[in-house]
């Protein structure tokens, strides 16, 4: 156990960081974190807040007499566009958004491809 290396503290670690992020900032012109976590905070109340305005239009929609399959169909791919965009913004990897993606997608395909059978 004497033989071991000791392994550097955390803090040192992360004033390497710092310093590293520092000095390819000012390399680059680009700053070191253009993308915080406030930021996609921000982007994910905002799109989610669109989404229920939308379903608010299709509320309204619905009771001024609109069809409620056409109603459907837009609102539809208009929710499921919403939420792939909140979960590429809310920072989700993409091995953990594929499946959903996919559901959405299929989704997305059925009211889409679905026809309607008008007397």
């Amino acid at each position: 156990m004497q033989g071991q290396n000791k392994l550097p503290s955390l803090e040192s670690l992360d004033a390497q960081i710092a310093a590293i992020r520092r000095e390819t900032s000012h390399q680059t012109g680009i700053p070191a974190q253009w993308w915080t976590a406030e930021s996609a905070m921000t982007v994910s109340a905002v799109v989610l807040a669109f989404g229920v305005l939308v379903l608010i239009v299709t509320v309204l929609m619905i009771k001024w007499g609109s069809s409620p399959e056409s109603t459907l169909r837009v609102v539809g791919t208009i929710v499921i566009l919403i939420m792939a965009v909140f979960l590429v913004v809310a920072g989700y990897s993409d091995k953990q958004i594929a499946p959903v993606m996919g559901l959405l997608g299929t989704v997305a395909g059925y009211l889409l491809g679905k026809s309607s059978k008008e007397a």
